[in-house]
């Protein structure tokens, strides 16, 4: 049952109110034209209560806007949306065409410093945000009194005698909702084991970021990618406004998870009364990285769950905590990416964090 404008109310009687759901609630498909974003295919998604967003067809199902009541929540990068066909995967020329957003996805073959293994090139934060989705549809139908709104697709990493990964996603939301859900299982359909490195950038920009704001999470340990974030780290949760020429850190932490499994983060701009959170499971995504630029123009906080750091896979591997698939085996992970409005939704997952991480050291005690 969907809460609409102060009411909650089933299917009979919002459709009383509504004979069409698009009057309220739609799924889009769209075309961009013109400069660097021609010809790039997307969607636009409404749920009928203010959380607004965009999906790319062209650039793996990743979600490049979101707001909420009219608000932007997410970073967008000075370089703008660049069509896959246009980018130069080169060296650093990534800089000049990555597409930033509210989520791009990195991954199926590496994260992070680009390297060479086993005589294969690989792409700083690898393909998949490049990849355009196959098999796409999209829906809008009723789940008994839930009207859910659906997209889903599938992008293949493969080359010949050479991995075989498929990434199947499913983002849904539900009319009346302020969270949607991005669903992805990533399937080796070859017959070898194959590792993966798969990480989700989720990507908090101005309002919501702001002098002030501040990061929130379970954390119980972080350290800094390199030594200028590893001498800021005790300030990872701080967030100041805009300084001309700063450098970006890059911190990972380890999160307390509750007794499902569950643990999550947020940017949180009180004064403005809002915050953006990510809740995950964290044995299937046991890293969450954060992205601090504090820098003018390039303003940004990302809080980033992965299956690893932000090294590359040369490192990955050294470091013997590569994930692998086995042979026509499947993993699956599940984001819920949502909106804080009002002081009870902060101070509800402010509880979330604090009892989150007392009850994940008390389980460790007794252990």
């Amino acid at each position: 049952m969907a809460e609409l404008f102060g009411e909650k109310l089933d299917r009979r009687n919002i459709l009383r109110k509504a004979g069409s759901m698009a009057q309220l609630s739609y799924v889009r498909p769209f075309t961009y034209s013109g400069s660097k974003s021609d010809g790039i295919k997307a969607y636009e998604v409404s749920n009928g209560t203010g959380l607004d967003f965009t999906v790319l067809e062209s650039k793996g199902l990743d979600i490049i806007s979101m707001k909420y009541k009219g608000m932007n929540l997410n970073y967008y990068p000075k370089s703008g949306m660049v069509s896959p066909a246009l980018v130069d995967r080169n060296g650093t020329e990534f800089m000049r065409s990555i597409s930033g957003g509210l989520l791009y996805t990195c991954g199926l073959l590496n994260v992070g410093d680009a390297c060479v293994d086993n005589g294969f090139d690989q792409i700083f934060h690898g393909r998949m945000k490049t990849t355009p989705a196959d098999n796409v549809s999209a829906q809008a139908e009723w789940e008994g009194d839930d009207y859910v709104l659906k997209l889903s697709g599938e992008m293949r990493e493969a080359a010949i005698f050479n991995d075989n990964l498929v990434l199947k996603r499913t983002i849904s939301a539900r009319i009346g909702d302020k969270s949607i859900e991005v669903r992805d299982s990533v399937e080796n359909q070859g017959f070898e084991a194959q590792e993966l490195m798969l990480l989700y950038h989720v990507n908090i920009g101005y309002p919501v970021l702001d002098e002030g704001a501040r990061v929130l999470m379970p954390s119980l340990e972080a350290r800094g990618k390199d030594e200028e974030s590893e001498a800021e780290v005790e300030r990872y949760a701080e967030v100041v406004g805009p300084i001309d020429g700063y450098g970006e850190q890059v911190f990972k932490h380890r999160l307390a998870s509750n007794s499902a499994g569950i643990t999550g983060a947020a940017v949180i701009n009180d004064k403005l009364g809002i915050g953006v959170y990510i809740k995950y499971d964290a044995n299937r995504l046991p890293h969450l990285v954060q992205w601090k630029s504090m820098r003018s123009s390039d303003y940004a906080m990302g809080i980033m769950p992965a299956t690893c750091f932000v090294n590359g896979r040369v490192e990955e591997k050294s470091n013997g905590t590569m994930k692998v698939i086995a042979p026509l085996d499947t993993l699956d992970f599940v984001l819920e990416i949502g909106v804080l409005d009002g002081a009870a939704d902060i101070t509800e997952f402010e509880s979330f964090v604090t009892s989150t991480k007392e009850g994940y050291l008390k389980r460790q005690q007794k252990s």
